[in-house]
């Protein structure tokens, strides 16, 4: 089925706001203000280092401030975002690994996110790849 304008709108919508959550959340590490509102008290996180519901995932940024090689985003080489229906799936590239993010959206705000990160994939190509 394909996609209405409005769905467009709002899948433009939903990008806009994972970009400001990286800016803001891992911009500086410290601001959260923005969490109350773009995530909803029931987020659910499947990155098992991270805790439940709002208040889990600013506990778990408050623990890892000042942020640790693999968050740092000083080495970003290409960010790319895509979405369709009610995803947005993020793919940063860096110097030193990549970070996959991938979050669902319910009513406008993140309600559901995974995450993994592979450090260094250049060292691991397949021969031919």
């Amino acid at each position: 089925m394909a996609a209405t304008q409005q769905d467009i709108t709002q899948q433009e919508r939903n990008k806009q706001v994972v970009e400001r959550m990286f800016e803001v959340v891992y911009g500086d590490g410290t601001n959260f203000e923005i969490l109350d509102e773009i995530v909803p008290e029931d987020y659910i996180q499947h990155n098992p280092s991270a805790g439940q519901g709002r208040d889990g995932l600013i506990k778990w940024f408050r623990e890892i401030v000042p942020l640790p090689e693999w968050l740092d985003a000083s080495g970003t080489v290409a960010v790319h975002l895509i979405a369709e229906g009610d995803f947005v799936v993020r793919q940063e590239i860096r110097t030193h690994g990549v970070l996959l993010d991938v979050f669902r959206f319910e009513d406008g705000v993140v309600k559901e996110h995974w995450d993994a990160f592979r450090p260094d994939p250049g060292t691991e190509r397949l021969p031919g790849f």
